[in-house]
């Protein structure tokens, strides 16, 4: 009887702090029939038989997460299923089919889609060991944390690459997985260094998304949506120069830079086509959340400006969904893929010094319930949105770990309307919301100030502005602030139409006030110590403007 009460305990406890356990598995993959040469190019393939290759994989569990590796083909991440919802993040392609063999775009000169997320290096489009062997090594192993170090030294020069590629670089690439005890995500930490052979190469991850899909059935479906921080895009090569006139043209110098707008959804992606963040992320993280279930899938960067650059990939929304995966010739694929680069666009090479390493750590986890995040930690993902005269406060908050609240304030002039702190409650399988009926305050056409914060252990962590005006408004239509806005030798410069009494307030991205000064000046000078992301906010009487500027 002893025994068996220790037994249960360990299975109680076990199962309540969420051990990691390691496994290795075996997995099979269906594509068409090929052979390859000593360097990886296509000796031969066939376009009408099917064959089944096996890899040896590793499998890290705990309760919430289970992680599916394949170091000997590309150290691929090739499922990753959130276990609360049992759903699958990431495309698994049911039928591989090599493609584009030739045309001199891929470093090997052929190319074929399995999924998941993979590092690609040294050279863009997929690099040259998206299908190779890597080393792997399990460099930590205990029940609050299992590490498999997935490595490859770059000294592999195909003879048969096409010309606008590199030879040997001498750099070596660390692809260093780990789940921790009772942690609903995992993490990957890339190490990149140099043994002083060459020094300039591209660096890439390459993640397909298909959160909230099925396992055996993964694909992301027409109402999904690329959650970016950003304003604005670079249209790359696109099919038939479908993005054109997409979204709005800000800028044709030297390239189109685009407001970013239609090409979040999917269902807009007429064909395949390219497109970079410009001039890079104004915050470090990015996803796709998939409306049908509200099911989403991010990456969280530790530190941005090591990989600055991000692009976008869709094969396009109908050819993607419509591909029939048993022909030969339709290679299309029902997935989105978006990549983390240390250069801005493809073919842009980066410096790495000899002897000289760079590093940085990939967080990759799930939303539930939430249709946009403004704001992302590896504990929580939050968004707070006017929606007509409903201001809508939403968060997924899987694990109980510090005590997070949203303050909500509604101001009319001087006013206050509203004021309220809210707990948030976890749980791993429904978000946190709060609506607010704005109809609800007297406004007599007065312009409503609302104020949203996140707070954690008491701490403000995030603030989100907004301005709700009913639409009957007295004395005629109420202009908005159009300040002229630049940089100019470490500050901020705000021009105004006319010089009247104004308060102009500076935030950090976590929502603290930097400066807040009354000028009454026509020309305002912000001075900036660092680069960064900062929130300005003006207000002139009933009117009030609010930008998010990324300073690098």
């Amino acid at each position: 009887m002893k025994y068996l009460f220790i037994f249960f305990f360990l299975l109680f406890t076990s199962h309540s702090f969420g051990q990691v356990v390691m496994r290795d598995t075996t997995i099979q993959w269906k594509h068409f029939d090929y052979q390859l040469d000593q360097y990886y190019s296509l000796e031969s393939y066939s376009t009408d038989e099917v064959v089944t290759s096996s890899f040896e994989g590793i499998v890290l569990e705990n309760k919430w997460v289970k992680v599916v590796l394949i170091p000997e083909f590309g150290a691929r991440i090739i499922s990753y299923i959130y276990k609360p919802t049992g759903k699958e993040q990431l495309y698994q392609n049911p039928i591989g089919v090599p493609y584009n063999i030739g045309n001199g775009i891929f470093y090997h000169d052929w190319l074929m889609v399995y999924g998941g997320i993979f590092p690609t290096f040294p050279d863009p489009e997929h690099g040259k060991y998206w299908n190779t062997p890597w080393d792997a090594q399990i460099t930590n192993q205990s029940v609050d944390k299992v590490t498999v170090a997935m490595s490859q030294l770059d000294t592999l020069n195909n003879p048969r690459h096409p010309g606008q590629y590199s030879g040997i670089t001498g750099i070596s690439c660390r692809y260093i997985v780990s789940l921790e005890a009772n942690k609903p995500y995992f993490t990957v930490v890339v190490e990149l260094e140099n043994d002083g052979t060459a020094d300039n190469y591209e660096y890439w991850t390459c993640i397909t998304f298909a959160p909230g899909s099925e396992s055996g059935n993964t694909f992301t479906p027409a109402n999904s949506e690329m959650i970016v921080p950003i304003a604005q895009y670079k249209m790359g090569w696109n099919q038939g120069n479908w993005m054109e006139g997409l979204d709005s043209v800000i800028s044709t110098n030297g390239a189109y830079v685009m407001e970013y707008d239609k090409l979040a959804h999917l269902s807009n992606w007429e064909e395949m086509g390219i497109a970079y963040a410009y001039p890079t992320l104004e915050d470090n993280f990015y996803g796709v959340i998939n409306h049908e279930n509200e099911q989403g899938l991010f990456r969280l960067s530790s530190d941005q400006s090591k990989t600055p650059g991000m692009k976008f990939w869709t094969w396009g929304n109908e050819q993607g969904l419509n591909a029939d995966p048993n022909n030969f010739y339709d290679d299309a694929r029902p997935y989105i893929e978006l990549w983390s680069g240390v250069s801005n666009e493809f073919f842009q090479k980066s410096h790495l010094g000899a002897n000289e390493m760079v590093s940085w750590t990939e967080t990759y986890l799930p939303t539930v319930g939430i249709a946009d995040v403004d704001y992302l930690s590896e504990d929580i993902a939050f968004t707070s949105a006017l929606e007509g005269t409903n201001l809508r406060t939403t968060a997924f908050y899987p694990l109980n770990s510090a005590t997070y609240e949203i303050n909500i304030s509604v101001d009319k002039a001087t006013e206050s309307l509203y004021s309220a702190i809210e707990e948030i409650v976890a749980s791993p399988t429904k978000a946190f919301s709060i609506n607010l009926d704005l109809n609800s305050f007297e406004l007599d056409g007065a312009l409503a100030e609302i104020e949203v914060e996140l707070l954690q252990n008491g701490e403000l962590v995030h603030v989100e502005f907004f301005n709700y005006k009913e639409n009957i408004v007295a004395n005629g239509a109420i202009q908005p602030i159009d300040p002229e806005l630049f940089l100019r030798n470490q500050s901020i410069h705000l021009v105004f139409e006319s010089s009247q009494a104004r308060q102009v307030a500076v935030y950090d991205a976590s929502g603290k006030m930097l400066s807040n000064i009354l000028p009454f000046y026509q020309s305002v000078e912000i001075p900036y110590s660092k680069s960064g992301l900062y929130i300005l906010r003006v207000v002139e009487g009933n009117r009030v403007w609010t930008k998010k500027l990324l300073i690098r």
